[in-house]
């Protein structure tokens, strides 16, 4: 991370241009879309069906997070669904406090599988399926709810108009946008209002921005990336 700092921030030079003045750069054709069901059993049998089509599949070589630890985690949801069964004192809690942890690794797997259809948009589709999760086509421009807009030398402002029930707004910042570990949210923390300033981006950098919203079930998908440039 400190890395990605060191080459994203610097001392504020020259302007920011949005790509053809317009902040919509699509850098994938679809959405890797992880539909998790409200039953906590067919959850379970939904991420072990996923983890067994990733295994030895050949699109995904190093998933991130690991398989291993998404099945452990998976395990410990299904034996804390069975002593929530028993109607045992605080064991539906437990299984709750599992459950949460296992949906954030299918979130986390669902990422990683989107970071492989970006990198190969031609096969993108396939690419999803072949890890039973869903797909969502995209248009050439990003959604509405998303923007960058150019405020001064070397500062942004990313905004989002989704507001009312949701909770919070998480905000993602790359140079290597196809490199899942290439994103990072600090200093970019979550905010309750949709909007965050991002400054002192560096000369001669392409930077990529992301956007979601995080509820009180969990995060949803992201939005489609926007791109600048700092000249």
């Amino acid at each position: 991370m400190k890395t990605m700092l060191r080459q994203i921030a610097g001392i504020p030079v020259g302007f920011v241009f949005l790509l053809a003045m317009i902040p919509t750069v699509v850098t994938h054709h679809i959405l890797v879309v992880a539909k998790c069901p409200r039953s906590v059993d067919k959850l379970i049998t939904q991420v072990y069906a996923t983890l067994e089509a990733m295994t030895d599949n050949a699109w995904f070589p190093s998933p991130s997070p690991d398989l291993a630890s998404v099945k452990s985690k998976n395990d410990d949801l299904r034996d804390a669904q069975n002593h929530a069964r028993t109607r045992a004192a605080g064991a539906v809690t437990a299984r709750n406090a599992k459950k949460v942890i296992t949906v954030n690794a299918y979130y986390a797997l669902r990422d990683y599988v989107q970071s492989v259809c970006d990198a190969n948009p031609a096969d993108s589709e396939a690419i999803c399926l072949s890890a039973l999760f869903h797909v969502k086509k995209v248009g050439g421009r990003a959604r509405k709810g998303f923007s960058v807009q150019y405020l001064v030398s070397g500062t942004v402002e990313l905004s989002s108009s989704v507001n009312g029930r949701y909770r919070f707004h998480e905000w993602g910042m790359s140079l290597t946008p196809n490199d899942p570990s290439s994103w990072y949210t600090t200093p970019l923390a979550p905010t309750i209002k949709g909007k965050t300033v991002i400054s002192n981006l560096k000369r001669g950098t392409e930077v990529f921005f992301r956007h979601r919203i995080i509820t009180k079930d969990g995060p949803l998908d992201w939005d489609t990336v926007i791109s600048v440039f700092v000249n």
